[in-house]
């Protein structure tokens, strides 16, 4: 089973950061995150992990904000921003359809250019363009928020934040094809004036708006919006509207949590202003969907965010995904982990992410949620990272032995061949030792329920046989297709073993170098308290 374990902050019990997978413990954890199973039994969150071994990339698309909805067809559609999306021309928002059944082989393909919001960049008079926020199908009917966004270079924020302001409702009962309200409507008479609504994003509960009988999810419909910035707000409100009435697009249908008992119709004020933050962090709340997860029975959003001002539009030095759960959509959220995006090699950044609610997997020790995104620099070629790619979320809740990692200079690890250091690259802890020859080998011993590998994947490499107490056990690929390197991926793991003495041997298969930054070792005690 391969993983990537990026920096994982808060679980139950104790807190670590796994950067270019190192582990440093970096603080307490917040408090424990019980699940309940189908017989009512109670069980923990261990780990959350991003498995970048298993990084899709849809190298024909282009754009950003995918925040792909699951339709009553059964089908993933997901707006862009802009991009061509699926297209042929640069648009500030297209729309685009994924057909296939398997995640991994689908197929996107644009299903309208949305030619009345413009093409890519066009501003109005209020210098602002056209973006879209959260997408969703509700009973049949299609839905996408819009709203006027100005570009961190010209909003005047002292934060360089690109602002979302004038948001409005509109629909489809056509697949896509067609809209309504128009962007003339939307743009003169938009259905949140202001900035406190500005950049909604759906509740994501599954198939067709779902049918989840949770939370009055059966007769409300729910979305959260940041306090009128695109990225690095400063909160996030919660408002609902009832399922018949959705389709009217008409925002005094609309009420918003206020505080309290969220299933008490007191707890909701008609006035968005009344509105209180489920979630307060400033300057950390980029514009996000909630997603229900079934298999946990709680929710789940990512608070992503710039950790450092931005000195230039847009040019991250670095990006952080903190994962946030809750048993309501109105919280209380708690933090539950939290990864920078310094896996990518320097120069690159990923942003604006969505957990779907669709192909989310569960199985006896973890539940798997896709998480789509989308990252820059901003060129729009197969190699880019500026398109739709999506990383599994891996939610472990089998216990989890404590682990001790091993550097690769570690007196531990025994060399066989020709083995270099590759050096680290500038800001990142990803310095590993390479091997060009086929037949050379790395041998680590170890006492133990439990080994992982972890090393650089990019374009080029070549493939890694395992040995396992002197038994082939796997080959794993580090060469990769039209992405940039990445650092730190869990590229073999193995527990289970009988806690007694190991051994893994690596063995250069050939097809071009590869190499080894750690091994992490599972300790033959308790799982970790």
């Amino acid at each position: 089973m391969s993983r990537s374990h990026l920096e994982l902050v808060p679980l139950s019990r104790r807190a670590f950061v796994r950067n270019a997978g190192l582990l440093a413990a970096v603080g307490p954890f917040l408090s424990d995150f019980p699940i309940m199973d189908a017989q009512g039994a109670t069980e923990a969150i261990t780990e959350v992990a991003l498995d970048l071994d298993h990084i899709k990339k849809w190298d024909a698309s282009n754009g950003d904000t995918w925040d792909p909805f699951w339709a009553d067809d059964g089908a993933l559609y997901s707006f862009n921003c802009d991009g061509r999306g699926f297209g042929v021309k640069p648009q500030n928002l297209a729309f685009n359809a994924f057909s296939g059944n398997e995640l991994v082989s689908l197929a996107g393909s644009q299903v309208n250019p949305m030619s009345e919001y413009g093409p890519s960049g066009q501003r109005g008079p209020d210098i602002a363009t056209w973006k879209v926020c959260g997408q969703e199908c509700i009973d049949g009917v299609f839905y996408a928020f819009v709203a006027r966004n100005v570009y961190g270079d010209q909003s005047h924020d002292p934060l360089v934040r690109q602002t979302a302001i004038n948001s409005s409702l509109i629909k489809s009962e056509d697949r896509g094809k067609t809209w309504t309200r128009s962007a003339g409507e939307n743009y003169s008479h938009p259905m949140w004036p202001g900035e406190r609504f500005g950049a909604p994003f759906f509740v994501h509960y599954g198939q067709n708006g779902g049918h989840a009988q949770v939370d009055g999810a059966e007769e409300f419909v729910y979305a959260d919006a940041t306090n009128g910035f695109w990225n690095d707000g400063d909160f996030l409100v919660l408002g609902r509207v009832r399922r018949s009435r959705i389709p009217q697009l008409d925002s005094s249908d609309w009420e918003y949590y206020r505080g309290g008992d969220g299933m008490s119709a007191a707890s909701w004020s008609g006035n968005v202003y009344e509105a209180a933050p489920i979630l307060a962090r400033p300057a950390r709340c980029g514009q996000t969907p909630i997603t229900w997860v079934p298999a946990l029975g709680r929710y789940l959003l990512i608070s992503w965010y710039n950790p450092e001002p931005l000195a230039k539009w847009y040019q991250p030095t670095e990006m952080r995904y903190d994962f946030y759960i809750a048993d309501h959509p109105w919280g209380l959220w708690s933090q539950l982990a939290s990864f920078s995006d310094r896996f990518l090699a320097p120069g690159y950044n990923m942003y604006g992410p969505s957990l779907c609610a669709k192909y989310q997997v569960a199985n006896r020790d973890e539940v798997v949620v896709p998480m789509f995104t989308a990252g820059c620099q901003f060129e729009d070629k197969p190699t880019g990272i500026y398109k739709c790619w999506m990383i599994p979320v891996r939610l472990r809740t089998a216990p989890l032995h404590a682990h001790t990692p091993l550097r690769f200079d570690d007196p531990s690890i025994r060399r066989e061949g020709n083995w270099s250091l590759i050096p680290a690259s500038e800001g990142r802890d990803n310095a590993a030792l390479q091997s060009s020859y086929p037949g050379d080998a790395i041998d680590v011993s170890f006492e133990g329920t439990g080994i992982e590998y972890l090393a650089r994947k990019a374009t080029g490499y070549g493939n890694v046989t395992l040995l396992l107490d002197g038994k082939p056990d796997a080959t794993v690929a580090l060469g990769t297709q039209n992405f940039p390197e990445i650092s730190g991926v869990s590229v073999y793991r193995k527990l289970g073993l009988q806690p007694s003495s190991h051994r893994i041997r690596l063995i250069n298969a050939g097809g071009g170098p590869v190499n080894l930054q750690a091994a992490n070792v599972y300790q033959s005690s308790a799982p970790h308290d």
